[in-house]
This record gives C-alpha cells, structure tokens and sequence, in this order.
C-alpha cells in the first residue's frame, strides 16, 4: 500500500506570501505592484477595474444591438459543449456524408425509376422515401442547432424545401398512388382547372429541384475541390484555391438550382397545348350509344384502335357505367358488365392494360368509358427527368472544374510563383534554418496562420526596420571634433548634436534621483576567499565558499556593480539595507543540493559578468540593471529542491495556488517582496512610485521566465531577432567590444529589450555547463543529486518517475550530453549570433560537452557504432558554436 504523500522536509513553504500571492503574467505584460515602498496597494487589478468601468459606461451610449438568431446560437453554452463538438464532427464526417449521399440519390432518382419498371403498388417506395425523408429532416434540423452558418441560410431554406416536396412522392401524402388510375372528362370544371393543374406540376418539379442543393455536399469530397496540389505547390495557395473553387461552385450551382425552378413556373401562363383526340373519340362513340346505334359504336371502336395502333399510347378497355367516388373521395367510373357486354362485347382490343394502375388514363362520359394504356409516354416523362437530374449535376460539376481551373491559373499559380520568390528571397536573406521556421502540417490550418502569410509579414517588417536604420543613420559628435565640425553636424541634422547626445544619454538613465558615491570602506575579494582573476572569469565556483563569504559576495557584486558612476547603493546606509537584505534572502534559501543559496550568488555573479560582457549600459538603464542583479539574487527563494512537474503531480498548495502555471516562481516572486516589504530590507526604498512599478514589473516578468517551459519559445524569440535584424548585426565593428548604435537601436526596441532581460537572468540560471570543466562538473553532480532526491520521492510515494530523476537508470555523463546538445547549445548559439563577446561560453560548451563524452565512453564501453553516433553529435554541436561564433565576426574582446 502506498503511504500518503508527505513533504520532505524543505517542501515546507507559506501557503501565502504577505502582500498578496502575484499572478503569473503574461509574457511582455506589465506587472502591476502590491505594494510601493511599503504603502498603500496600487495594483494593476484597480486600473483594469477602472478601465472596465469605463467600457461599460461607453457601451451605454452605443446603440441597441439588433436580436441576431446566429449570435445567440454562436455564443449559447449548448454551441461550445462537447455533445454539440461530437454531434457537428459526426455530421462533418465522411461516414454521415455517405449516409445522406445515397438517401439524395434514392430522393432524386427512385420516383422515376418506380415508374419505369412498372411497380404496381406503393410499399416499397412509400417506405424507402419515408426513410430518406426522415433522415433530410433530422439532417436540416441537426445543422440548424450545431453550424451557425447553415443557421437561416440558403441552403437551410433550399433543405427545407426539397425535404418538404418529398410529401409530392410518397403515396399516403400528396404522391401519386400507383395503384389509381387516373381519370378524364369533358366536364366544364376540369377544363377550368387546367391552368391549376399545370401549376402544381410546375411547383412540382420546383421543389424536387431544391433537393440538389444537397448536391453541393458532395462537391466538397471531389479531388479539384478539396485544396490538394502538388508537393511543391504552396500550402497557403493550394488553400486559397480550394477555398475560392468552394466558393465558386457553390455559386454556380445555386444559380443553376434557381434557374431549374423557375423556369417551369413560366410554362403556367402559356396556352395549355393538350392532345384532345383521346375524349373525342370517347364523346363521339358514347354518342352513338345513348343514340342506340350500337352497331356504329362498335364500328368505331375498331376505328379508334386503329388510329391509335401507331402511336405510344392506345384503347385497351371500354365499358358502359355511370361516374362515381371511390373511398378515398377520388374520380372514378363503375361499370356495368352486362350493358358492356351486351352492347360492345364484339369489340376485342388489341393492347393489353399496363400493370401499373397509374400508369393508365380513365376518359369518360356521363355513360361511357374508355381506358388508355400511358405506360410508354410516362416511362418516356420519367426518363427525361431522370436525364434533366444527370444533366444538372452535371452542368454543376463541369462548371465547378472550368471555374476552379479558371481562378487556379489567373490567382492561384500566381501567387504561388509570388510566393515562391518570398521564400527564396527569405531564405537568402534570413538564412532560415528548419528550428526556425517549423514546418506547417496542420490540416486545419486557416490562411491567415499559414507559414507564407507569416513569412511575407516578416519581410515586410524587415524592410521597414531596414529603412528605418537607414534613415536614422547620422554621423556622431565626438570629443575630438572642433567647433567647426559641430556646427556642420547641426546645421546637416537640423538640430544642436551635442544637447541632443545630452539629451539621449539622459534617457537612457534612470529618472531616480542620483546620490554620489559616498566613501564605502574598500573591501577587498580575496576576503571572501575568491582571487581578482577567478573572479573576473566564467572558472568562479561559490559552491566551496562559507555562508559569511556568499553573502558578502553577493553584497560586493551588486553595490560595486555601478562603481564607476551612480547606482543604487551609493551611500553606507543603502550598503547596510541591502546587506540586511541580502542575509534575509539567504534565510529563505533551503538546505537543498543545487538550488541553494550558493547556487543564487553563481547566477548573481553570472548576471554581471554577462550584462558587463554585453555591453549592456548602452542599452539597459541603471535601475533595470540593477533589477537583475536583485533578482539574481533572489530568483530561487524557498526552492524546495522539486520541480513544478512535480508540485502538479502531489497536487502540492503551490500547484493549487497558482494553477499548475510556474508555481515555483510564482512562490519566488511572492517571497523576494515579502522581505522587500520590510522598510529595514527595502533595496527598492530611493524609488519614486512609477520608477517602483516599472523595477517590480521587470523583477517578476524577468523571475518567472526561468522557468524552463518557457525556455524553447525563448530560444526562437533569440533566433528570430538576430534573423529580422542581420544587416545590422553583420556589420557590427569587429574592432570594438561594444555595440554600435545601430544595434543599440534594437535592443532598446521595448519587446528585444525586455527578451533580452529575461534572456540575461535565464542564462545566467542555466550557465554551469558553460563554465570551467571543473565549476561545470561540480555543479552537475549536484544538480544531478537534487534530481536524484526528488526520483527517491517519486518512487517512494509511487507516483511515475522522471527519467532524469531515476538514479539507477540514468547513465550522469551521458544525460549532460543530451541537456548540453538539446537545450543549451542552442540557446547559447543564438545569443552568440547576437553578442560575440560571449564566444568564451561557446567554448568552453563545447570543450565541456567533449569531456563529458570521453567520461561517457569510459564509463560505458561503447560499440564502435553508438560511439560514432555520439562523437559526431558532439562535433554537430561544436561546429554550429562555432559557426555562431564566426557569424558575429572576429571575436572581440571580453569586457571584465
């Protein structure tokens, strides 16, 4: 039996830091404050609140929106529930499709048929178009309640009408009966009601046409349809033409549906053309009957056979009878068998009646019938409707082809050339590697998310930043320049140079009110038992150091961090605060392996040792550098020695309170400004207000973006950067270590400088492998025993084991292959493209990621095969080092 799940014993954390829990934030979002200077709360939340207010006070002044059925239907809870998802995906789905394709054919096709092979009852059909109508109606009904744009359109009406002329073929309803024989007279009322009658066929065949709208459903499985294309053939065009050959065919076929209803309703007006030989050789014949001429009658009858002998149609029965009303309430004729025989019993027909009732004609009069085989002329009428369906279908689909090529040569293959030219220029251009680009295999995918349509933005956003630069290039003042030369630089830029410099160098300080340096007593580092030239090196290790010697450290490393002008410890009383601070910082810090209070003086010095190596006062002003170098310091307070996975995982109060969305540094953020919140520790104390919000925001957007799952997109935001911007990072000064003022001019972009912040903190978090062999292999085996502690507690509370944390599974050097390979290198690369100063982490990345390979085969024995396998990962991964390293230049010289 599994134990409950405990807490090791530094799990043990505050359910709530003071002030207030933060919420993670959006990337590039502000943060807003709980508290400045320890006062009142000026959160973010009030002014959001306020802003609200403001747009529900102006939607007051906005007119009435009308009612609209398919946006209530849109924004119902029924249209988004997972019953509606399944019901829509059912019926969006090939079998369901298949379903409604034969139950289309059977509603176009089975009347006609029906009555040319001659059915003489109505079971079969009446039944089967039962079923089809059943299934059209819970079709437009189905639709109607899951696809807001089938709601009240076009094609719901035309469904509705072709669901409703299914009622004009079934027998019970309003459909012909097979087994009723149809009746003619002379009588005035049926001449008078022709006109009705031939408008009723017209609206007949109308809205058996509105059933070919469902038509248009097939159309979407055709091959020329469906938006496929060649393998070379753009995504984003081969969508574009599927798209417009839908939308054409759909219109066209509309048009077509109109037309084939229409037309018949024209045919009503016209002069009702009807063969009128069959009633006057009835009327004629009953004539000489009622005149008792009985031997004439007979005569012609046989007149009659013969003048109908050549024709499709003929006489096959007569009988002597009064009309009469069946059942049902429908003409019919009784006759009466001794008066026929007795009187035109020596007339024997020479056609024999159709088996279908139907399709026979009863004509009449008061006193005689004569019934007429039809069957030839109707199967004649049906399959010249079976044939005007085909065609139609036809006309639609041929249409759809010829419009679908038409709009494929004159947009379609053009664009695709178009954008043919946009990848080949950006592949020029950019130098687009596949980890940059992604590969676009979303079928769903819309046009406006397509891979083309993005590249072509970025083009277009290059060539503005391109010209941009441009514009802005102007010659700099400098200290050597007379007079002279001063003036023509105003008088060419329209504008006094030197103010403006004044002007811009101030911007790019602080707005804090400056405190000159008072005199601090001079330490020295070899106190804390670290040397000048360790120091000053990526070999520095605090992980041997005394508790005393870390604090002091981390005190020297930020107070001196500005020595050379103004900052933020400038007097001995901030010195003293931000001592008290630093020790209430390493109170907070747990007795773990690696994420320990000597881990946050490593990533305090690395955090200066990078923003010096980048140059970074020419872009960062003092309070944001300030602001890492806080919250370096700080970036791990109360680490458990656990990852997020797995807070998630024991469902663990830091999970719970921030909803599994960077717990942890959610819980660090919380605890740096619980101490900050203590006026004695306030090392944010000489800020104004808005200079307060403004370090708070950067402290919390920097912090939880060491969270690594966020590391990949990091990665990518780098990449892109240096791509968008290589005609300036190409041709930076190879002569200078710092940065040139077109450079400058993108980091100081609001978005690059703040990717660059949380950039400067996040490699400084993840440097161990990029540092000394010694320092980096120290570092891993702790970090490795930290994992390693937290495997134990998996498996102890019986919950799955991370690989990395399975000490009896993972092969050590072989694990910092794979970490170095995957998710270092690559982030280390890009910022190298960026900054060439930091090429000494590329080497020793590669030098550490040879010796854990030597380590690897010596500890594991390899095959010939698996150990070709990894020397040539390692050289992958040093020769694109490498090449990042070359990119930037001749290599530099580090600033110390």
């Amino acid at each position: 039996m599994v134990p409950p799940a405990q807490d090791p014993p530094w799990l043990v954390v505050p359910s709530q830091a003071a002030g207030g829990a933060p919420r993670q934030s959006q990337k590039r979002a502000s943060t807003s404050s709980n508290a400045w200077q320890g006062q009142g709360h000026e959160g973010g939340g009030a002014g959001r609140l306020s802003q609200g207010a403001a747009k529900v006070g102006q939607l007051h002044h906005k007119p009435h929106r009308r009612f609209n059925p398919r946006h209530q239907l849109s924004h119902s809870r029924w249209y988004h529930s997972d019953s509606a998802t399944r019901l829509r995906n059912f019926l969006a789905g090939k079998t369901f499709a298949l379903l409604m394709i034969v139950a289309l054919v059977l509603a176009l096709f089975l009347p006609d048929m029906m009555v040319i092979v001659g059915a003489a009852n109505n079971t079969a059909p009446d039944a089967i178009l039962t079923v089809v109508m059943f299934l059209f109606t819970a079709e437009l009904l189905l639709l109607a309640l899951v696809d807001v744009q089938y709601f009240m359109s076009f094609f719901q009406l035309m469904d509705i009408v072709g669901t409703i002329s299914m009622i004009f073929d079934i027998s019970y309803m309003q459909g012909t009966d097979a087994t009723y024989a149809p009746v003619s007279s002379n009588e005035s009322d049926a001449q008078k009601n022709l006109m009705l009658l031939r408008a009723s066929r017209a609206a007949k065949i109308g809205a058996r046409a509105g059933r070919l709208s469902r038509v248009l459903r097939i159309l979407r499985f055709l091959p020329f349809l469906t938006g496929g294309s060649d393998e070379g053939s753009s995504k984003i065009a081969s969508m574009i033409s599927g798209t417009l050959a839908n939308l054409l065919a759909t219109r066209v076929a509309c048009l077509t549906i109109i037309l084939v209803m229409v037309i018949p309703l024209f045919d009503i007006w016209t002069f009702p053309q009807s063969d009128y030989s069959l009633q006057a050789w009835v009327d004629r014949i009953s004539t000489n009957l009622e005149d008792s001429r009985v031997h004439d009658a007979v005569v012609e009858l046989g007149f009659m056979d013969a003048f109908f002998a050549s024709s499709d149609f003929g006489p096959f029965t007569a009988c002597i009878g009064v009309p009469a009303t069946d059942a049902n309430g429908l003409s019919s004729f009784d006759c009466d068998d001794e008066a026929t025989t007795a009187q035109i019993g020596a007339w024997t027909p020479k056609r024999v009646g159709p088996a279908r009732a139907a399709s026979s004609l009863r004509v009449h009069t008061d006193s005689f019938m004569v019934s007429f085989d039809m069957h030839s002329t109707i199967v004649l009428k049906s399959w010249m409707a079976l044939l005007t369906i085909v065609f139609i279908i036809f006309i639609m689909i041929f249409s759809s082809l010829a419009l679908s090529s038409v709009v494929t040569e004159l947009a379609v293959r053009p664009l695709e050339r178009m954008l043919g030219t946009v990848r080949d220029i950006a592949a020029k251009v950019f130098k687009f590697s596949q980890e940059v680009e992604g590969v676009d295999d979303d079928p769903d995918a819309d046009i406006d998310s397509s891979n083309e349509m993005k590249l072509l933005e970025k083009v277009v956003q290059k060539l503005a930043i391109v010209a941009n630069l441009q514009s802005a290039t102007h010659v700099a003042a400098t200290e050597d320049m007379r007079d002279e030369d001063i003036g023509i630089l105003s008088m060419m830029q329209g504008k006094d140079v030197i103010q403006q410099q004044k002007v811009d160098a101030q911007a790019r300080k602080s707005c804090a009110v400056r405190q000159r340096k008072a005199l601090v007593p001079q330490v020295r580092l070899e106190d804390f038992g670290v040397s000048q030239e360790v120091y000053q090196s990526w070999a520095f290790n605090s992980l041997p150091l005394s508790k005393p010697q870390r604090t002091q450290l981390a005190v020297f490393t930020i107070s001196r961090f500005h020595e050379s002008g103004e900052g933020y410890c400038s007097t001995q009383e901030e010195v003293s605060r931000l001592q008290r601070f630093i020790g209430a910082v390493e109170k907070e810090y747990l007795p773990v392996p690696f994420h320990s209070f000597a881990h946050a003086i490593d990533v305090t010095h690395g955090v200066a040792r990078l923003m010096n190596a980048i140059s970074s006062e020419s872009f960062l002003t003092d309070l944001e550098q300030y602001v890492l170098l806080v919250a370096g310091v700080a970036h791990d307070l109360g680490h458990p020695g656990v990852n997020n996975g797995f807070l998630s995982e024991v469902g663990h109060e830091l999970a719970l309170q921030y909803n599994d969305r960077s717990p942890l540094e959610n819980m660090h953020c919380a605890k740096l400004y619980t101490i900050v919140a203590n006026p004695l520790m306030n090392v944010f104390s000489k800020l104004s207000k808005e200079q307060y919000k403004e370090a708070r925001k950067n402290c919390i957007e920097v912090i939880l973006h060491t969270d690594m799952m966020g590391h990949g997109a990091m990665v990518k935001d780098l990449q892109m950067t240096y791509q968008m911007n290589q005609e300036v990072f190409g041709k930076s000064d190879s002569a200078s270590s710092g940065i040139n003022v077109a450079e400058m001019e993108v980091f100081t972009q609001a978005d690059t400088k703040a990717l660059v912040m949380e950039c400067i903190l996040h490699s400084a978090d993840v440097s161990n492998p990029c540092r000394s062999w010694e320092t980096s292999y120290a570092w891993a085996m702790v970090c490795l025993e930290e994992f390693f502690a937290q495997g134990d507690q998996e498996k102890m509370l019986g919950i799955p084991v991370q690989f990395l944390n399975d000490r009896d599974k993972l092969n050590k050097p072989n694990s910092q292959i794979g970490f170095i390979e995957f998710m270092i290198a690559p982030f280390f690369a890009a910022q190298i493209r960026l900054w060439p100063a930091l090429h000494e982490l590329g080497d020793n990345l590669g030098n550490n990621l040879a010796k854990w390979a030597e380590m690897w085969e010596k500890e594991v024995s390899p095959g010939e095969d698996e150990k070709t396998k990894v020397r040539g990962r390692v050289d992958k991964v040093r020769d694109n080092l490498q090449d990042a390293i070359t990119r930037g230049g001749t290599m530099p010289a580090q600033k110390s």
